[in-house]
């Protein structure tokens, strides 16, 4: 059973962008299904290091479209992914220390940081914002 599921609440209206959440969100559920299992080990942990190579790939490509959009908020959006990246990390190198392990409140981060970011970070930067919110 996923984590999460894809709805059209998490469209940003950029298919690059809703491409590579996407991504993030099946490597999220992956986890949580494969942890949910009771799988653990290099498996496991390379599986959360892929997540955060995906992550930072996804962090660089939309802090690129938002530049070239001039985006207003980029500044702010870049220190946030840079606090999402070190909390990431952190509960990386804990799950690494503990033999590939996953515990639940890293899954739970995972469902809040995705959940959280793109609803109410990543929707700033969407062109379709003015459209929802007319109709």
């Amino acid at each position: 059973m996923p984590i999460m599921t894809w709805d059209a609440s998490l469209d940003v209206g950029v298919e690059t962008m809703n491409d590579e959440h996407k991504q993030i969100l099946d490597l999220m559920n992956e986890i949580h299904d494969r942890a949910a299992a009771g799988e653990t080990g290099p498996a496991m942990t390379a599986l959360v290091d892929r997540l955060a190579q995906v992550t930072i790939d996804h962090f660089r490509d939309e802090e690129a479209y938002m530049a070239s959009v001039d985006f207003a908020g980029l500044a702010s959006h870049k220190l946030i992914h840079a606090d999402l990246l070190k909390k990431y990390t952190a509960h990386a190198d804990a799950i690494r220390a503990n033999g590939g392990t996953v515990p639940s409140d890293f899954l739970l981060f995972l469902k809040l940081w995705l959940t959280a970011h793109i609803k109410g970070i990543d929707m700033k930067y969407s062109p379709t914002v003015p459209l929802k919110m007319a109709g």
